[in-house]
């Protein structure tokens, strides 16, 4: 984590941009901005300004960010800055081409690692115009990067032969502005990225141990809108972010040996996209690939096995600060297209009777729920554990689409239930429910017979299986097609197609 916020620290003196302005900036005010937002984020700014003519030079520019509970620190050495006016009423942002990055990890009762990294910065340049309260930065570089140069485990220097990282994107082409508001800034970035390639590899011999990981994803383009508060905060005053990164195709190989035992294998994607929406109150993920494939050879297996899948997504909202009113959630998994190798199929089922289809499952749930601690507060989280607390009540539940279908088989559902968290008798500590979901399962009782076939089951296990389908189920309108309606009422009865069970 902080690695990645030093990154970013990297790129705030360059990669904060937006719409161009026509007012005069000077250097020194371009810098105090840099060096205020800097700070917002909660980073330690050092530097010695100088002038040179118009030039202003601040040197050395020093960036520091302390981990949490005192677990260490990254520190990014920017070295020189020179910020010179253009002659247009804009300045020029010039920074060393290698800026070098420290990081010290020192955890209580675990191993401490110092690592130095360098940070790239390829043909890069930055221009900044507008006026204090509305400055635009455009940017490009050919390439932005980060290399290994020195890691110490616990004291102990591993060689470069025994471990390897280095990553760039480019070319790069971006930009930003940052408007001033009351209490903070206001930010809106675009960026491309260009086309990212990363390699790594470790070796310990002394666990016997290694591995290597190596691949590229094209096209990355990212669009960002944030309210920065000017100082670090929580709650209604904490930042607020949306991002969406979208990548074109995408491909990786990786090797992994322990104890004498390699696995190798190769991944690709079609593209796909990431995005994330936070506040101090809600936080959002929605990520989704296209045409992923996988494979790989283990010498823990008998022969090479591969999967491919046409869509995978996951989706997952919720409030993230103490509410006393229900606020919305919401979960959401799509495995769409799935196919497995002839090499997976043939471990379970050698003499293909089971249908080789693709298969596809789908979650989609809605709910609201009201937090009772504040989850972005690992204190609060921690205190309410011990208390045996629960975090959140569950006020509603909506099953909006419940899809599998796989091996000749579908099952698809939908339902919604209410919860009166005031009563957790009826159900033995759980709030009692109220609502209905409706079921229906084709295809039930031919793979059964195929699982008999198969010698997973045996007849009379089946015949016990149909019998509970009978239960809870009633025949619908086509061949081996059951439906059913489970309802709970508000006297917490459970009823199964209008037939009371509990």
């Amino acid at each position: 984590m902080c690695v990645s916020r030093l990154t970013v620290a990297a790129a705030v003196t360059a990669l904060v941009a937006g719409t161009p302005a026509l007012a005069d900036v000077t250097p020194q005010q371009v810098w105090d901005e840099l060096q205020g937002y800097l700070e917002s984020f909660g980073y330690e700014v050092t530097a010695r300004e100088t002038t040179d003519g118009d030039r202003l030079v601040v040197t050395p520019l020093s960036i520091a960010m302390p981990m949490p509970e005192d677990n260490g620190s990254g520190v990014f050495e920017i070295g020189e800055m020179i910020l010179e006016p253009t002659g247009d009423g804009s300045v020029s942002v010039r920074l060393p081409e290698t800026m070098p990055i420290m990081v010290k990890v020192d955890p209580k009762d675990e191993e401490s690692i110092d690592m130095a990294l360098d940070y790239h910065a390829r043909d890069f340049a930055l221009t900044v115009s507008g006026d204090p309260g509305d400055l635009t930065y455009d940017f490009a570089a050919t390439s932005l990067g980060i290399e290994l140069v020195r890691l110490i485990v616990d004291g102990e220097t591993i060689p470069p032969e025994g471990a390897r990282f280095d990553a760039s994107t480019g070319p790069v082409d971006g930009d930003a502005r940052v408007v001033h508001r009351d209490g903070g800034r206001d930010i809106t970035q675009t960026v491309s990225l260009g086309d990212l390639t990363y390699d790594l590899m470790f070796d310990d011999p002394e666990s016997r141990s290694a591995g290597t990981l190596s691949g590229t994803l094209t096209g990355l383009h990212s669009a960002t809108e944030a309210d920065v508060p000017d100082a670090p905060a929580t709650g209604d005053a904490a930042m607020r972010l949306s991002n969406t990164s979208e990548f074109g195709a995408g491909s990786s190989r990786f090797s992994f040996s322990e104890d004498g035992k390699t696995a190798t294998g190769e991944t690709s994607s079609e593209g796909g996209r990431i995005a994330v929406k936070l506040s101090g109150d809600d936080l959002a993920y929605d990520v989704a690939a296209d045409g992923v494939n996988w494979a790989m050879t283990s010498g823990d297996l008998p022969f090479p096995v591969s999967a491919s899948m046409d869509e995978m997504r996951f989706n997952l909202a919720m409030p993230t600060g103490v509410s006393e009113t229900p606020e919305d959630a919401a979960l959401g998994v799509t495995l769409g297209g799935l196919t497995l190798s002839d090499g997976v199929w043939s471990i379970f089922d050698p003499k293909g009777v089971m249908p080789r289809d693709p298969a596809t499952v789908v979650l989609d749930l809605t709910a609201k729920v009201t937090p009772l601690v504040d989850f972005t507060n690992p204190e609060a989280m921690a205190g309410f554990e011990m208390l045996g607390k629960e975090p959140a009540e569950l006020n509603a539940l909506t099953l909006r689409n419940l899809t599998v279908e796989a091996v000749g088989a579908s099952l698809t559902g939908e339902g919604a239930f209410t919860f009166d968290n005031s009563d957790k008798t009826t159900f033995d500590g759980v709030p009692r429910p109220e609502g209905q979901l409706d079921l229906s399962l084709t295809g039930a009782n031919a793979l059964m017979d195929r699982l008999i076939e198969l010698g997973a089951i045996e007849e009379r296990e089946a015949m016990g299986a149909r019998m509970m389908l009978g239960m809870f189920a009633v025949p619908g309108d086509e061949p081996d097609s059951l439906t059913s309606t489970l309802e709970v009422n508000d006297k917490g009865q459970v009823l199964a197609n209008g037939q009371r069970i509990r």
